[in-house]
């Protein structure tokens, strides 16, 4: 009776022990069957926003999340405000609030968090109506003399989210639809006109456009970038059917790792002497401070250099198909007569932006390049192709 009676407190703690132990077991996952089976375990979906506010705050980023579905300069692939299809206020580089610094701002699964991360929270705040205005101006160096010429590019956009398929399986990341008034101005210098130099252009061309953009991911591995643009861009001096201009971008993505995702499709210019681009290339994310674009013909590497109090700061180099097409009387005393024509160059520039570490403020950019294969094409009349020389840009850009 005496060893049971001090054996007592042995099994008691043996049997809280036991106790413990079963409450703090945890079911493991089973195994991966293949490497893709791997890749979605490698991201736990969290629960999307019960609700979505559209009186809620404004603020200047559509997506908080990493990686943004575009980091592309305002006037990249079409030369003109925005991506055809993108919001001209483009999503922050930095990473989601709370990312611990130096850990990965992963691309898997585009949309979606960690479980009990706070970029659930963040969704919920910036998913509003009102997304956010942006403006930007570019000076291409040219005197007017002969064929140096300079132009001046002016534009600004607004950018609103609507709910669209919000529910649906197919919008995992509960993607809203972009749309996106926008306004330009091109200001020409240039070229001469002469007896011998037939060229010439209108002073002033203008662009009024409406731009929509759907970015779902439709599983944890396979997403679209989807747009459409429909604008006037003329001189207003004329208003004909070639003053219409319809432009867009159907791009597939792919997850291939956890920070690396695929990319392949078209971009649509509607151009007179371009009309169709291939768009194939790849997006890489390695850690909180870096982001490539290894992508055509819009390629982009950004790197975080330093934190100020409510900004980071970032460099990049980056690449672009710039130019734009429009219609305008022509006043040469070989051709008097209504004529589309384009401007198309190529353009890489070296810059600096600053953006918000908050899900709102004012963020910018600018940045100098050099712009080579610039011509100009004109549709009807001589000359139909006139080559121009290389020059500087610069340009500034402001998105709140």
């Amino acid at each position: 009776m005496r060893n049971l009676t001090a054996s007592a407190p042995v099994l008691a703690a043996l049997l809280w022990g036991a106790s413990w132990a079963a409450a703090q077991t945890v079911q493991l996952p089973p195994p991966a069957a293949s490497s893709l089976d791997r890749l979605a375990q490698a991201g736990s979906l969290a629960a999307p926003p019960p609700t979505w506010d559209a009186y809620a705050p404004p603020g200047s980023q559509v997506f908080p999340a990493t990686p943004p579905p575009s980091t592309w300069a305002p006037s990249a692939i079409s030369g003109q405000p925005g991506y055809p299809g993108y919001s001209p206020a483009a999503p922050s580089l930095v990473a989601p609030p709370g990312t611990p610094p130096g850990q990965p701002a992963t691309l898997f699964p585009a949309g979606y968090p960690a479980q009990g991360s706070s970029f659930q929270q963040s969704y919920q705040q910036t998913m509003h109506v009102y997304q956010g205005a942006r403006g930007s101006w570019a000076y291409l160096l040219g005197d007017g003399q002969g064929t140096r010429v300079g132009i001046n590019e002016l534009d600004t956009t607004v950018t609103f989210a609507l709910p669209f398929f919000h529910n649906s399986p197919a919008n995992l990341n509960h993607a809203p639809l972009l749309i996106t008034p926008g306004f330009g101005l091109q200001l020409w210098d240039g070229p001469e006109t002469t007896a011998t130099m037939l060229a010439d252009l209108p002073p002033n061309t203008y662009d009024v456009f409406l731009d929509g953009a759907w970015n779902p991911q439709f599983t944890p591995l396979f997403g679209a970038e989807l747009g459409l643009r429909v604008g006037i861009y003329t001189n207003w001096d004329v208003f004909v059917w070639q003053s219409w201009r319809l432009m867009g971008r159907a791009i597939g993505t792919l997850q291939l790792t956890p920070t690396m995702q695929g990319k392949a499709g078209i971009v649509y210019l509607d151009r007179n002497l371009v009309k169709l681009l291939p768009a194939v290339g790849l997006t890489w994310i390695p850690d909180a401070n870096s982001r490539y674009d290894i992508f055509f013909p819009a390629p982009k590497a950004a790197k975080r250099f330093i934190d100020t109090g409510r900004h980071a700061w970032w460099g990049y180099v980056s690449g672009e198909y710039g130019g734009g097409a429009w219609t305008f009387r022509r006043n040469s005393p070989a051709y008097n007569g209504i004529s589309p024509f384009d401007y198309n160059d190529i353009r890489v520039a070296l810059g600096t932006e600053f953006v918000p570490k908050t899900t709102t403020g004012l963020s910018g950019n600018f940045e100098v390049g050099y712009v080579f294969y610039r011509q100009l094409f004109y549709v009807d009349g001589p000359p139909q192709y006139q080559d121009l020389p290389s020059t500087i840009m610069f340009r500034l850009g402001l998105a709140y």
